[in-house]
């Protein structure tokens, strides 16, 4: 992948889904936990009152990462090549609370008390998990993902509680943007250039108004699913980009065979052609990055082999490339 994906491409902290719990994204949100401790039961991750097992593989793996991704990028700059920048995917602290289980079992969203203390330790231990990652693999830029999918849930009240038999009452639109406030603050703090928020979904109005347009922590940008986007989300991501913001574009359908991909051309097409149909300038493509799949879908290349891994990669970055050429 770093051999692919050099200046001006992102690379990242892959995540290999075959080891499973302790190295999957939450995994790695329990192991950047500050103060608080988890460990694996027949329904999930839990909080326990002390470290144990585990918390000791899941932070040693995360670090084990953080380390051999350094390695990987220090040799390819030995034999020339220019690594690019890096970017950190990271469940943010509205989601983790969906998927994390207090004691006694139940999830910590119920608790506000345990949601608060859950958003602060993960905004600590993500300061530290980003400034690990700046003094060893040394990027010329970093961003970070946030990773969001379970936001609207929480919103609408959609999020079942552990019996199945009802639902978790709605968090108050205050209170969600004060927990992702919380995270943004740390991770701007840490050395993070860039955030982006990934709901999984278009951002609605409510959402580039708490995180970009009143006066408290804000993100650089939105992920936009381009399998369910609308005119009406094509017109909001124009006036996101004529406000400066960045946009993390998913490219591929979920439901789309990556041994047929579409060739470059209608790929970049996806984009473009709204884009155009707008009366955006083709200069403004510059504010886009693209990426195979968002927060929903994000692990749907893990299931591919290495060959059809790395065309689906070669793909991506040649339509990348293709866009910028337009932009230029």
């Amino acid at each position: 992948m770093e051999s692919e994906l050099t200046a001006p491409h992102h690379s990242a902290l892959l995540e290999l889904p075959g080891r499973r719990h302790h190295g999957s994204l939450l995994g790695r949100a329990t192991a950047q936990l500050s103060e608080l401790y988890a460990e694996l039961t027949s329904y999930g991750w839990r909080l326990v009152p002390r470290p144990g097992a585990d918390h000791q593989r899941a932070s040693t793996l995360l670090t084990s990462d953080v380390n051999t991704l350094a390695e990987i990028r220090g040799e390819r700059a030995e034999q020339g090549g220019t690594p690019g920048p890096l970017r950190l995917e990271m469940l943010g602290p509205v989601s983790l609370a969906t998927q994390l289980h207090l004691p006694n079992g139940e999830k910590v969203l119920i608790d506000h008390g345990a949601r608060r203390d859950l958003a602060e330790s993960l905004a600590a231990g993500a300061a530290e998990h980003i400034q690990h990652a700046l003094r060893s693999v040394r990027p010329p830029e970093l961003t970070v993902t946030m990773l969001e999918p379970d936001y609207q849930r929480v919103r609408t009240g959609s999020v079942p509680t552990v019996s199945g038999y009802q639902t978790i009452r709605s968090l108050p639109r205050d209170e969600t943007r004060q927990l992702l406030g919380t995270f943004i603050t740390a991770l701007r703090s840490a050395g993070a250039e860039n955030i982006i928020l990934d709901l999984g979904r278009p951002a609605e109005a409510e959402h580039i108004e708490d995180f970009r347009g009143w006066g408290g922590p804000t993100v650089d940008g939105f992920a936009l699913p381009l399998h369910r986007v609308k005119a009406t989300d094509w017109e909001r991501t124009a006036g996101l980009v004529e406000s400066d913001a960045q946009i993390l574009a998913d490219l591929l359908h979920p439901r789309e065979p990556h041994d047929a991909l579409p060739e470059v051309s209608q790929l970049a097409a996806r984009i473009a052609e709204p884009w155009q149909k707008l009366g955006m300038p083709a200069s403004s493509l510059f504010a886009v990055t693209i990426t195979a799949h968002g927060a929903r879908h994000r692990l749907q290349p893990a299931q591919l082999s290495e060959a059809a891994a790395m065309r689906t990669l070669t793909r991506l970055r040649d339509t990348a490339e293709a866009l910028t050429d337009l932009a230029a």
